[in-house]
């Protein structure tokens, strides 16, 4: 337990000697500094110097002269000032190395290639958003999301979702899609918030996903969100005009666009439950 806690206390700052003198100051206040030196059989010379240490820096203090006694800031009070002076401490040196920071025209990117890594990004963004929080989710991600995403709308984010498949979040504004089991390209997701970072993922095996700070990309998945949504409330209004003009689930027009596999699975899925539809000669199955 000792052992433990004199090694938490180096990762704040603590020398070896300064951590075992405060914990046994904390068991023995009032106490010399040759009680001290005893007391934790570190060399006299270096107690001293580590003793005149932990009162200039305020840890431990000096409360009687001749003999000069000590005792130990509380903890909770040295751990709130640690704490402060750390947090300070980074937003200088978030400042200093800001400005030293080389401009980056082109923007970062992460790779993810794990599900579970990708899962826990889009809850980071979603925790980070302040304004907007835009995605393409399917049902079964909003069942892991829809935690993240309510406090968020609880803190005032706006928050828009392109939605495949039956799910209720009366936090959002939802756009209703076709299932999963009509989707074509895959379990496909795409997150944005603020305008700022994106998040795309295919969650299919094998999973990747990226991460993007680069205004461009951001700006065409923001695109492809609002795109999808459009897509979603013209078809809520006009669906019989649509397929009478391209086909059930638009698979007139929507085939000639899509790479030849995705074509074929879209035929198959539409020709589901409707009049059998041929394939074009450059989509047959060999």
């Amino acid at each position: 337990m000792i052992a433990t806690t004199l090694e938490e206390m180096k990762q704040l700052g603590f020398t070896g000697a300064e951590a075992q003198i405060y914990v046994y100051l904390l068991q023995h206040p009032l106490s010399t500094g040759y009680e001290v030196s005893k007391g934790t059989t570190l060399p006299r010379a270096n107690t001293y110097q580590a003793l005149e240490t932990l009162v200039a820096k305020e840890r431990i203090i000096a409360v009687s002269q001749d003999p000069i006694r000590y005792s130990a800031v509380p903890p909770a009070r040295l751990l709130k000032r640690i704490q402060e002076e750390t947090q300070q401490r980074c937003r200088d040196l978030e400042q200093q190395l800001s400005a030293l920071e080389k401009p980056d025209s082109v923007g970062h990117f992460w790779e993810l290639n794990e599900r579970s890594r990708i899962e826990a990004r889009m809850v980071e963004l979603i925790n980070a958003a302040q304004q907007r929080i835009s995605a393409s989710l399917w049902a079964e991600d909003l069942e892991r999301l829809a935690g993240p995403l309510r406090v968020a709308h609880e803190r005032g984010c706006t928050i828009i979702l392109n939605l495949f498949g039956e799910a209720s979040a009366d936090f959002a504004t939802i756009y209703r899609h076709e299932g999963p089991e009509k989707a074509v390209g895959g379990h496909v997701v795409a997150l944005s918030i603020d305008f700022s970072e994106a998040l795309v993922a295919s969650l299919d095996e094998p999973v990747t996903g990226v991460v993007t700070e680069n205004r461009t990309l951001v700006r065409v998945v923001e695109k492809l969100i609002r795109d999808e949504a459009y897509l979603a409330s013209i078809y809520e209004q006009f669906s019989a005009e649509l397929e009478a003009a391209f086909g059930p689930h638009l698979v007139d027009l929507r085939r000639r666009l899509l790479p030849t596999e995705d074509a074929v699975h879209l035929i198959a899925i539409t020709a589901l439950g409707s009049q059998a539809i041929h394939l074009p000669a450059e989509l047959e199955l060999k």
